[in-house]
């Protein structure tokens, strides 16, 4: 017998043909999906080490400020300890004035009667000492 293709066999050549020509349709839409989505990998990839390089940027000047912030305030506390026990003295100081200012108050008149008595006393010795007499 001689070959003779099948006429039948028509049909199924153009389905084995059109899966095939479906399936590298198929093969290039993936692989153009794949390389969209390889893509958008990427650029993800670079915008999240950007945004992990420019936080830990910020995480570095925070830090440093806070240290900035620490240093500051320890030498406040500092300068407030220094200021209070040096107002304490000037309390003390001022406490001490007050006290001697109040014995001078207090015995003005006394010391003025004394000197006054003083005075009057060294103008008869010298009325004396002139050759004045109190007869």
């Amino acid at each position: 017998k001689e070959y003779k293709p099948n006429a039948g066999a028509g049909g199924v050549m153009e389905m084995i043909e059109k899966l095939i020509h479906d399936s590298q349709d198929l093969m290039a839409d993936s692989k153009k999906s794949e390389s969209n989505a390889q893509a958008g990998y990427e650029q993800l990839v670079a915008d999240t080490n950007g945004s992990v390089e420019a936080l830990q940027k910020e995480i570095v000047a925070k830090s440093a400020a806070k240290s900035d912030a620490l240093k500051d305030e320890l030498s406040a506390e500092s300068s407030l300890v220094d200021t209070n026990k040096e107002l304490e003295g000037l309390g003390k100081y001022n406490a001490d004035l007050h006290k001697e200012c109040d014995y001078l108050l207090k015995n003005f008149d006394l010391r003025q009667k004394g000197r006054g008595e003083e005075m009057e006393a060294i103008q008869q010795a010298k009325q004396i000492l002139s050759g004045a007499s109190f007869d």
